[in-house]
């Protein structure tokens, strides 16, 4: 498969799992939680991707659909599908503590990059970016 077909198919599969990201936030949110819609949106994204990772897995599925639906629909709806996707791959091959490491820096690093651009945008007059 061409590498401009992959991008046209991640693309198209990002749109639509990002549309269905918002139209869950945007259904369940305001009922419940804005963080509870996040929730359920994480968990199907991760059953969906674990079915179709077993689909390819057993060569039922195509690359092309592949790329379509786990990279980019179930990349769109949720990047946590393709986090826990990688660590169930660790722990199958048996690298139990490279996964839990790689849980680890996930959650210290993301939780520490988050802060820290909050901090440079908070104590950083972007008036100047501004004009």
């Amino acid at each position: 498969m061409k590498k401009s077909t992959e991008l046209w198919l991640v693309g198209i599969g990002c749109f639509f799992g990002g549309a269905l990201r918002y139209v869950c936030e945007t259904l369940i949110g305001p009922s419940v939680s804005e963080a509870f819609a996040i929730l359920v949106v994480n968990v199907c994204g991760c059953f969906l991707i674990g079915l179709i990772s077993a689909g390819l897995f057993k060569k039922n599925l195509s690359a092309e659909f592949g790329k379509l639906t786990s990279t980019g629909f179930c990349g769109g709806l949720t990047t946590f599908s393709s986090f826990a996707d990688g660590i169930v791959d660790l722990f199958d091959a048996t690298h139990i503590l490279v996964g839990l490491g790689y849980i680890a820096a996930n959650m210290l690093l993301g939780l520490l990059a988050v802060y820290l651009g909050l901090k440079v945008v908070l104590r950083t007059d972007l008036s100047d970016f501004a004009k």
